[in-house]
């Protein structure tokens, strides 16, 4: 991203100089605004009417101001637009960013303020309403503009020095107060920020400085103290969102689990697009078994997630990890089946807001999601079924998938002993340089698991053994699949292997075929395994095949054949 030439010394650009981009879905009021800021002075607008052109301008210009409507057509509100924006880098942190709307409800003025706009202009706007808040809008980004480039420099001493410079020549100013104690927290210096924020408090108290202080006050083990804090200034300001996570984090700190929950359920009420908070109200409801409200978090999500980039998938996994402790922990089949069919309904409305590129991720990894619960509920030929119909469209292209779905997908992959899926998912992994959090932890579990590397180390050994000996040696290869499905009753591979060598050898009892039958029938497989079953299928229907072969294999070719063409079709 080409960076913002804004002056370094605090200076205000010149209003010829600034670059500005207008995000409005209504093309009318696009216009009327850059007519407006061509009149005041400014010779560079652009404008966009969706979050794709907005990315777009991002991607090729350094702009000094953005003015977002918040209610835009399609998947993302303007403060999701001003998120991935900066996720992505394609703005700098000290960009100017006035947030427009005709809406003056509560929800979308707080959810406004969690992005910390400079500005904010109720409609209808009018010119003299948009100069003031370009003018106040420049001078903020101009004071913040120094400090925040010695962050991009990860130089953080010096950021520190010009807050406290910028402060000097700016006088009193609550955002670079505010900047400087988040500073010095940053950094550590905990008295200094004690020292600072008190003497603040006499002249210029806010709720932002009361979460300071609430702050300091937990780094010193006054948990109690923190909790108080907090409480009284939402007294006075119950609509300051940020308290609210505080408290709760605070509150079950001290093990007071309901009061944390309340907080957060506060928070998430006046906000329900914000996703941690929907998150955090997830998590606190699990942990005291208030299964209602972790689905009704559930339904907050599939409601508000913008479903546009990875991001979102990051999140939603990070819900189901939260849903499958609810899960695993209800003690009847009857309360795990109202989980069941409440997690479809919220996978149901996130398929009806997904985006057509995001699509296959999200079926894969609803696929992918069920095989967990089947598995863990003790159906596992159900949940290998649903785990490789998941992964069909991807068996060419796993690197394609998200690093939580590959996270997510490996440990079932190493319970059935997929060994060619294993390598393509861990040859994906080994090329990522960065995971998030959900996905780290994931592999850490398994990474933790010594044992699970060498056994599947040794069944890849053992495949290829068999698999050398198969036309040579047919018996022995017998002995080496028996053993293999002893160990791994569903290996794919295994399973094929033992099948093949029961052809070869025309043995097998009809019980014995009709399991391993099972184990690969009416389900997708990896290419060649694929035409591996082909084959099998083919020549146990074949003259040369046992009647006990020729019957087994006769139903589950059907079978199969009936499963891969209602796919074909669906």
């Amino acid at each position: 991203m080409p960076i913002n030439q804004s002056p370094s010394r605090g200076q205000t650009l010149p209003l010829h100089a600034v670059k500005a981009l207008i995000v409005d879905d209504q093309r009318l009021a696009t216009t009327m605004l850059k007519s407006m800021l061509l009149h005041i002075g400014l010779t560079h607008v652009d404008t966009a009417l969706d979050h794709q052109q907005a990315r777009q301008y991002c991607e090729h210009n350094s702009f000094d101001v953005l003015f977002i409507d918040y209610h835009l057509e399609g998947p993302l509100t303007g403060t999701e637009l001003i998120n991935l924006l900066r996720r992505k880098k394609l703005i700098s942190p000290y960009c100017g960013i006035i947030m427009i709307s005709g809406d003056h409800s509560a929800e979308v003025i707080l959810t406004s303020m969690s992005v910390e706009p400079d500005s904010f202009m109720a409609k209808p706007i009018t010119a003299d309403m948009v100069k003031a808040k370009l003018v106040t809008t420049l001078h903020e980004c101009a004071l913040r503009t120094p400090v925040y480039k010695a962050l991009l420099n990860q130089e953080q001493k010096k950021a520190i020095a010009l807050c406290k410079k910028q402060l000097m020549h700016a006088g009193y100013h609550h955002k670079l107060e505010e900047l400087l104690l988040d500073l010095l927290i940053a950094d550590g210096q905990w008295l200094q920020a004690e020292k600072y924020a008190n003497i603040l408090k006499k002249h210029h108290p806010s709720p932002k400085l009361t979460l300071i202080l609430a702050k300091i006050l937990h780094h010193n083990n006054q948990l109690k103290a923190a909790i108080h804090l907090l409480e009284s200034q939402l007294q006075q300001s119950p609509l300051h969102i940020e308290l609210y996570d505080y408290l709760a984090n605070y509150q079950e700190q001290d093990k007071a689990y309901y009061d944390a929950l309340n907080s957060a359920q506060k928070a998430l009420k006046l906000t329900p697009s914000i996703s941690h908070r929907a998150l955090r109200v997830a998590q606190l409801a699990a942990d005291l078994d208030r299964v209602e409200q972790v689905i009704k978090a559930g339904h907050t999500l599939a409601n508000h997630l913008p479903i546009i980039d990875v991001e979102w998938i990051i999140c939603l996994a990070e819900y189901m990890a939260i849903f499958e402790q609810v899960y695993f922990s209800q003690p009847s089949l009857l309360q795990r089946q109202h989980l069941k069919l409440a997690l479809q309904k919220i996978n149901k409305r996130a398929h009806s807001r997904v985006m057509p590129t995001q699509a296959p991720f999200l079926n894969t990894y609803s696929h992918i999601i069920m095989s967990r619960l089947l598995l863990g509920s003790a159906y596992p030929l159900k949940a290998k079924r649903r785990l490789l119909l998941g992964l069909s469209h991807f068996f060419n292209k796993i690197p394609q998938l998200p690093s939580v779905v590959l996270a997510d997908t490996l440990p079932l992959l190493v319970h059935f002993g997929e060994t060619q899926l294993i390598s393509s998912v861990m040859q994906a992994i080994d090329k990522r340089n960065r995971f998030d959090g959900h996905s780290q932890s994931r592999l850490n579990d398994i990474k933790h698991q010594n044992h699970l590397a060498e056994r599947i180390q040794q069944l890849e050994s053992q495949l290829k053994e068999a698999y050398h000996i198969l036309h040579t040696s047919p018996e022995q290869a017998l002995v080496c699949y028996q053993n293999i499905v002893h160990e791994y009753p569903l290996c794919s591979e295994g399973n094929l292997g033992y099948l093949q060598c029961m052809l070869d050898l025309n043995v097998g009892s009809e019980e014995d075929i009709k399991n391993n039958m099972k184990a690969i029938s009416s389900m997708p497989l990896p290419g060649d395994l694929e035409n591996w079953r082909k084959q099998i299928l083919e020549g146990m229907t074949s003259k040369r095949a046992s009647p006990h072969q020729h019957k087994v294999a006769l139903t589950y070719k059907k079978q199969t054949q009936r499963f891969l063409e209602t796919e074909n079709t669906g």
